[in-house]
């Protein structure tokens, strides 16, 4: 069963939360200026649809404080942030926070009820300038069709850009998969994740990744990626899925789906999820019971274990590059996002490839056609 408060703000910055909003931190700035550049009046529309109450109670920003700090530091854009939060003590405390902020100049505003009562009015106000929606809420999320709504039709366009981040629950899935496997057709949490899913569909992919051993976490994992791939396929945009845990060897608490449009997104989040991650690592600290197949291995010191999973991915992406010049003459590295990181995902960021870069250069197998103002920009081929 989910760990519940409003959407998801715990009393206090549990590990899933740290990587969660690592991201929120390291995203929501660099995609401002990026859209914001080319947008009219470099207005940008970002959303928190579960604020809850903006703050944790020991003064650490929440995901509705993070996005109001990257609206008072946006150098390059406007960013007019909207935070909506159902439960009403929450949101009177969300309100307070975004006064403080609203005091200091920053466009924003705090609404009382559920995101998807205020997802048109969102909608219409950000018309013809970015947007960027970031849902998370505790147990089911936005039923299917509306989000597929939101993102297809006028915004199915490239420009202006329309992303999302979303938390699908995996303890959600898991709880709706058991009762299902039970024979618990009558469950109030089988229709919630049909509405969540866009119909029935989830159920027998979730049947049919259960092992015989009857655990629930590939049900949990084989759900959250069909749906990533069909809302992307719907409206015609790029899905990543990132399972999200407590503990290193803990079953996924939630999956985070990031939907965009463009490479450069798909860049800045790979950059944004590795640091994350890191940050994540480090909170958490070594384990005494790691295995060599665990998704995450740790030494006795996490730094050591960050420098050899990097030193690893140096090596991937070097031979990534160079099979990219093989292919082409000249090529724009954002323009192969999906061969840079390749194997890598989640694990390089841009350091990274700056070093794999560097190293496939100084032994002669890749050359840089032009040097680019970020390393996504260069334009590299082959030596010689």
């Amino acid at each position: 069963m989910a760990v519940s408060t409003s959407a998801g703000l715990l009393d206090r910055n549990h590990s899933q939360s740290i990587f969660k909003h690592a991201i929120l931190r390291r995203y929501v700035t660099p995609y401002a200026a990026m859209v914001g550049s080319s947008s009219p009046g470099h207005r940008v529309a970002i959303v928190d649809g579960f604020a809850g109450r903006g703050r944790y109670p020991d003064g650490t920003p929440g995901s509705g404080e993070l996005i109001l700090r990257a609206a008072a530091k946006a150098s390059r854009a406007v960013v007019e942030a909207t935070l909506v939060e159902k439960k009403r003590a929450d949101y009177e405390k969300l309100a307070q926070v975004v006064g403080e902020y609203q005091a200091r100049g920053v466009r924003a505003v705090a609404h009382q009820g559920l995101v998807h009562e205020h997802l048109s009015s969102i909608v219409a106000a950000a018309k013809g300038i970015p947007l960027f929606l970031f849902l998370d809420p505790c147990g089911a999320g936005l039923p299917f069709m509306d989000l597929a709504r939101v993102l297809d039709g006028e915004r199915r366009r490239v420009r202006p850009s329309t992303e999302v981040l979303l938390n699908f629950s995996a303890d959600f899935t898991r709880r709706a998969t058991g009762a299902l496997a039970a024979g618990q057709h009558s469950h109030e949490s089988l229709p919630a994740l049909d509405r969540v899913c866009g119909g029935t569909w989830w159920r027998d992919v979730a049947l049919q990744a259960l092992g015989p051993d009857s655990t629930f976490e590939p049900c949990a994992e084989a759900v959250a990626r069909a749906y990533t791939d069909r809302l992307a396929r719907m409206t015609g945009m790029h899905g990543i899925t990132v399972p999200v845990k407590r503990r290193v060897h803990h079953q996924p608490v939630y999956h985070l789906v990031f939907l965009t449009r463009s490479p450069f997104g798909i860049w800045v989040f790979a950059d944004a999820i590795a640091r994350a991650r890191n940050e994540w690592l480090e909170a958490l600290g070594p384990q005494t019971d790691d295995s060599d197949d665990a998704l995450f291995s740790f030494g006795d010191v996490v730094k050591d274990v960050v420098a050899q999973e990097q030193e690893r991915a140096r090596i991937r992406v070097r031979e990534n590059l160079q099979k990219i010049v093989t292919r082409r003459n000249r090529t724009k590295l954002v323009d192969e996002v999906w061969s840079v990181f390749e194997g890598v995902y989640g694990v390089a960021n841009d350091t990274t490839i700056s070093a794999a870069l560097g190293l496939a250069v100084k032994e002669g197998s890749v050359a840089v056609v032009e040097q680019g103002r970020k390393i996504r920009d260069s334009v590299i081929g082959p030596s010689g």
